[in-house]
């Protein structure tokens, strides 16, 4: 046993643990110290998990499954996203600045006040997302396939989001 106790893991895709540590109090911080430490968290797990306001700065997310997972306020800056799993996910003033989100599925997804500056996208399904700023959800983008529809889903979400302002 570690110093707080309990052994917390990240587990892939397959169930076998990818990064563990008895060291931390939370499985929040176990996946922060993972990122800090630089390993890859590709085909992580992190289905319905509430990782609200974790720091995935630069981290390898490859294939991750987030689905259902409380993400808000999380940090993703320069994440590389590829193929990622984000369904169901609250996203709610959560940072993608410079994120690789190339095939990501967001699908409904709730995103109010999601920041995408810079980020790359190419042949996403950005499907069903919701603005949500008041007491209605408000349909935000239709399923766009190439990175035309994808720009225009982009700059509906943000005009939807400075209307609600």
């Amino acid at each position: 046993m570690g110093l707080f106790g309990k052994t917390y893991e990240i587990k892939n895709l397959d169930g076998k643990v990818i990064f563990k540590s008895d060291e931390v109090k939370s499985f929040k911080e176990c996946v922060e110290l993972a990122v800090k430490n630089g390993k890859s968290l590709n085909n992580a797990d992190f289905k319905g998990a509430d990782l609200k306001g974790v720091n995935f700065e630069g981290a390898c997310l490859k294939y991750a499954d987030f689905e259902k997972a409380n993400l808000k306020e999380a940090n993703f800056t320069k994440a590389k996203l590829t193929k990622a799993n984000l369904k169901k996910t609250n996203l709610e003033n959560t940072c993608f600045v410079e994120a690789s989100l190339k095939r990501t599925l967001f699908y409904n997804a709730k995103m109010p006040s999601a920041d995408f500056t810079d980020a790359e996208f190419s042949s996403q399904e950005l499907a069903c997302c919701y603005a949500r700023k008041s007491k209605e959800d408000q349909k935000v983008a239709k399923k766009a396939s190439d990175n035309k529809k994808i720009a225009n889903a982009q700059a509906m979400i943000k005009a939807a989001m400075t209307k609600q302002k």
